[in-house]
């Protein structure tokens, strides 16, 4: 019986680390360029390309899947540098969830000149008169290989 529970409760534990993670796809010219994990209240993380794959970039757009807790709410992508300061704010595409394209010339520049680029989510209330804080979630940063 005591197996047993032990069993149970570790399962539980496995389970919601599962859970408390988002998953994001990184697109490089409409074409799915890697993937990566990261989990809840993580600070660092992300992934790393070639220089040379950054010179190539036209377009450049993520895909975020995982246990989003937003409904009701606008989310839009902050692209920033190493000191926070925001670079281009990417809005939710349109007919798309979760899809941000995060292809503007400040951005692309900066990714090929070697420079690393830190995303955050945005999450506000839809309605301006709501009561309701807006959460920032680090998921990830973009940045060269060496």
């Amino acid at each position: 019986m005591k197996l047993k529970t032990l069993l149970l409760a570790l399962l539980l534990v496995c389970g919601s680390s599962i859970f408390a993670q988002v998953t994001i796809d990184v697109f490089i010219n409409g074409t799915k360029a890697g993937q990566y994990t990261i989990k809840k209240d993580a600070t660092t993380g992300g992934i790393s390309y070639k220089k040379k794959d950054y010179k190539n970039l036209d377009k450049l757009s993520i895909q975020i899947s995982g246990k989003l807790k937003e409904k009701g709410n606008v989310r839009t992508v902050e692209v920033s540098d190493n000191d926070d300061v925001v670079i281009y704010t990417a809005p939710e595409t349109e007919g798309i969830k979760n899809q941000f394209i995060l292809s503007d010339k400040a951005v692309i520049k900066r990714l090929s000149k070697g420079k690393s680029v830190k995303l955050n989510l945005v999450s506000a209330p839809a309605n301006e008169k709501m009561a309701g804080a807006i959460r920032k979630t680090y998921i990830g940063t973009l940045s060269t290989g060496k």
